[in-house]
């Protein structure tokens, strides 16, 4: 039995993959923060191992690595919206961290890595809709400056130490468990305001465009790639279709029912693109994957998921 590695996989997208590993009979092996809430994991905690740790000890790394053959590298301690303010933070948390990890994983000789990037922030403001894999990357903010450096950095490792990875430029994932109280995540956030009546804050004036992909279907492709032998490294991992917010509140009211819905518009931020809707069809054609569940769909399992967890 082959086994993985999750880095983050706590969280709302390493909890879904460690299920997801599990279905196609992988042994896994999860790596989160010191004391992290297994919450996310309660369905599966009985089938995994589990490691906690810090991410920027080396010690803690080289532990974990022990009779692993693949890595999945999701961990990021910041975010794009706090990214700017500290981006040497940003570099030494994120940047440095992955560099100790892929010398590990070389030495030990790792079958492959898979890193989690973000389709959302390393192309910046497009040229183009929608945005293909070979589309001129510039950031506009720290967050994904570094995401596109450690893709850099795992293109040098294979080249230098034949490394195997892919890299995957996830658009915006949603779906149950996603923490409807973070800085990101429109669909859970909105979800949980209207359920809880709360008014909903958005910024600029609604028209900002972004892909989304509901996370069963995200965890499928980032399992595919393991056993899938392909010259292309990198890919987008989306859902190919653009939506509004506006447009994704009209959808959250259709499914919830709930038409009196409270909206505040509020000035727009600097660091958000404004249109970012990722192609999909490399990934199509080389992994053999597409997404299968519609964001009506994606949506009502999503607030299914949050009614019975406030119940």
């Amino acid at each position: 039995m082959k086994s993985c590695l999750i880095y983050g996989g706590g969280g709302f997208i390493g909890s879904h993959l460690a299920e997801e590993l599990l279905s196609h009979g992988y042994k896994v092996t999860v790596f989160d923060k010191l004391n992290f809430s297994q919450r996310n994991l309660l369905n599966v905690v009985d089938k995994i191992r589990i490691i906690e740790g810090d991410f920027n000890n080396i010690v803690d790394i080289r532990k974990s690595l022990d009779d692993i053959d693949y890595v999945f590298h999701l961990v990021s301690s910041t975010l794009p919206a706090g990214s700017n303010e500290n981006p040497v933070y940003d570099a030494e948390s994120n940047l440095i961290s992955s560099l100790r990890l892929f010398r590990e994983c070389t030495d030990r000789k790792i079958k492959k890595i898979i890193f989690l990037s973000s389709g959302g922030t390393v192309y910046g403001i497009p040229d183009s809709i929608p945005i293909t894999e070979d589309h001129p990357t510039k950031p506009i903010c720290s967050y994904g400056i570094i995401k596109k450096t450690i893709e850099d950095y795992l293109y040098l490792f294979h080249q230098l130490h034949n490394l195997d990875y892919n890299v995957f430029r996830l658009s915006n994932p949603y779906g149950e468990r996603q923490n409807p109280y973070a800085a990101q995540g429109a669909i859970a956030v909105f979800l949980n305001k209207i359920l809880k009546d709360e008014e909903i804050v958005i910024w600029g004036d609604g028209e900002v465009v972004r892909d989304y992909i509901y996370i069963k279907d995200a965890a499928n492709a980032l399992v595919t790639s393991i056993t899938t032998d392909s010259p292309h490294k990198l890919f987008n991992l989306s859902a190919g279709i653009g939506y509004s917010l506006n447009q994704i509140i009209d959808v959250i009211k259709n499914v919830t029912g709930k038409t009196d819905v409270k909206i505040r518009y509020q000035e727009k931020r600097s660091f958000d693109v404004p249109v970012s809707v990722l192609d999909n069809s490399l990934i199509a054609r080389e992994l053999g994957w597409k997404p299968e569940t519609s964001l009506n769909a994606g949506i009502e399992a999503t607030y299914k998921y949050f009614v019975n967890a406030d119940e």
